[in-house]
């Protein structure tokens, strides 16, 4: 038998959406936050901040174990999207990265990420938990 602690060989779940019903289904999944980054992938600063939007993913969100299940249901979905998107436009995204902060389809959170962007984006998914 293998055995496995769940807990370090732990991938990242982390939604790529580029279509506005994509989107929206993202949304509609059930009534958790999502946490979705916006982002180019020629953008420096969008490389460092993935990777501690990863990790964020991974404390906070529904991690995957070695063999592809879902270890535990997090606090948060997390999606990202590409700046090729027109949901880009759409949604009025200006700045890369910018997460945006949902609960169903009412924005709750805009940040426009800087070096302490993590710390921002946790105090307001911790906001945003302890007001339901």
């Amino acid at each position: 038998d293998l055995v496995s602690n769940d807990e370090i060989d732990l991938r990242v779940s982390i939604t790529s959406i580029q279509k506005k019903d994509e989107f929206e289904k993202f949304l509609q999944e059930d009534d958790r936050l999502c946490v979705i980054k916006f982002y180019a992938p020629f953008c420096k600063a969008c490389k460092a901040f993935g990777k501690k939007f990863r990790k964020l993913a991974i404390d906070r969100g529904d991690p995957i174990n070695s063999i592809g299940e879902v270890a535990r249901h997090g606090d948060a979905r997390f999606g990202e999207i590409d700046f090729s998107s027109k949901l880009v436009k759409e949604l009025g995204i200006k700045k890369f990265p910018t997460v945006l902060i949902y609960r169903g389809s009412d924005k709750l959170s805009e940040i426009t990420c800087k070096n302490d962007a993590i710390e921002k984006i946790t105090a307001e998914m911790d906001s945003h938990l302890t007001l339901r």
